[in-house]
Order: C-alpha cells, then structure tokens, then sequence
C-alpha cells in the first residue's frame, strides 16, 4: 500500500504545482508565492473560482451575492490573498 500512498502523493503534489502555475498567469504572484499563499488545491481552486467572480462584468451586488452564498471557501482565500497585500 506505501508505493501507491507514495504515488498519490506524488500526483497531488504536481497537481498543485500545474495549478498554482496556470494561477499564476493570471495573478500577480509567483508559483513559490501561490503555493505559501494557497498550500492546498481546494485554496487553489477556490481563489480561481473567486477570481473570475471578480473579473466578471457584472455588478457589484452579483459579486457580493457570490461571496455570501460561497462565504466558507471564497472569504477563505479572500483573506488569505489580502494578507499577501498588508
């Protein structure tokens, strides 16, 4: 069982970096600051989801709407992008 535990762990770790790579194409972090930023894929993908919310043409209220209904994982990685900032 330890060779396929090894292995999973293998895939999640290259998972999480192709990820925090593709994310960092389009934020203004560094893979090494998105992996400090956002350790695991759900952060990961949580900020991505958040992030085309806030790229969205659409009005404010939509946006806070999204960020009430997904409070839990989108004030998650909110807070955790703004800490980067202060």
């Amino acid at each position: 069982m330890g060779r396929y535990r090894d292995a999973a762990g293998v895939a999640v770790d290259l998972t999480n970096k192709e990820l925090a790579t593709r994310i960092a194409e389009l934020a203004p972090f560094s893979v090494d600051q998105l992996q400090a930023l956002l350790p695991t894929k759900k952060d990961k993908e949580a900020f991505v989801a958040l992030m085309r919310v806030v790229e969205e043409e659409t009005v404010v209220e939509n946006k806070l709407n999204y960020l009430r209904d997904n409070l839990a994982s989108a004030g998650k990685v909110a807070l955790m992008a703004l800490r980067a900032f202060v």
